[in-house]
């Protein structure tokens, strides 16, 4: 971050005349012009991104979805409506940095069965494996309904089981990958960026293929479950 920082230190502020010049050049579909926009404003991320330390992302990860809102903002900017690029490019930012906290928020938030579950079973399969320091954190206790019927509670864990092997199987290779290494199933858990640095992808890459697998995971599990019960 450190290093990031001095990077975009070094970019120069552009006069109100400079922004409207890019944003005709925007408008013609100059994407230089874009990124030249987006770069001189990167500090503007980073202060915007300090405001949400705290509640679930680091703040590079901050950074980096608050660069994404910047992006967004740049692609659509026009001058003419617009006093500066900043004021126009703020909404965007906050938008993109409160979306990334809520996902991650949903990702990480524990079902009430989901303890007593994996207290009951945790010789049943890998994913009632802790994720790293989180003892009441694993891949089970997101994909567990707290709002499933559990009149039979040994018919249920065995339902349970099956739908989540079922669910995963399910993935793509890519995505079965992130999800076994970022979760630690039968192995050491990863961070994001040691999965992208060996899986040769952008973090933010992962992090959108973690997100997306997660998504299909519980779509799967839900409807394996429900067909287990009929």
């Amino acid at each position: 971050m450190n290093s990031y920082l001095d990077a975009i230190g070094k970019e120069q502020l552009l006069t109100s005349d400079e922004e409207r010049q890019l944003s005709e050049r925007i408008m013609q579909g100059d994407q230089r012009a874009v990124a030249r926009l987006v770069e001189a404003n990167l500090r503007f991320v980073v202060k915007i991104a300090t405001l949400y330390r705290g509640q679930g992302l680091s703040l590079d990860d901050l950074v980096s979805e608050g660069n994404v809102g910047m992006m967004m903002a740049a692609a659509k900017f026009n001058a003419a409506r617009c006093s500066r690029f900043v004021n126009y490019a703020a909404p965007f930012v906050r938008r993109q940095i409160e979306r990334a906290i809520e996902e991650q928020n949903d990702i990480y938030k524990v079902p009430k069965d989901a303890e007593r579950f994996t207290r009951q079973n945790r010789h049943a399969i890998s994913v009632d494996a802790p994720m790293g320091n989180r003892s009441n954190m694993n891949l089970l206790s997101i994909l567990v309904n707290q709002d499933s019927p559990q009149a039979d509670e040994r018919v249920y864990s065995e339902a349970i089981e099956e739908a989540i092997e079922f669910a995963l199987l399910r993935l793509s290779e890519r995505e079965s990958q992130v999800i076994n290494r970022f979760f630690g199933l039968d192995r050491e858990r990863e961070i994001l960026s040691e999965i992208a640095e060996d899986m040769g992808l952008k973090r933010e890459r992962v992090r959108q293929i973690r997100n997306r697998a997660i998504r299909r995971m519980k779509k799967n599990y839900r409807h394996k479950l429900s067909e287990l019960r009929r």
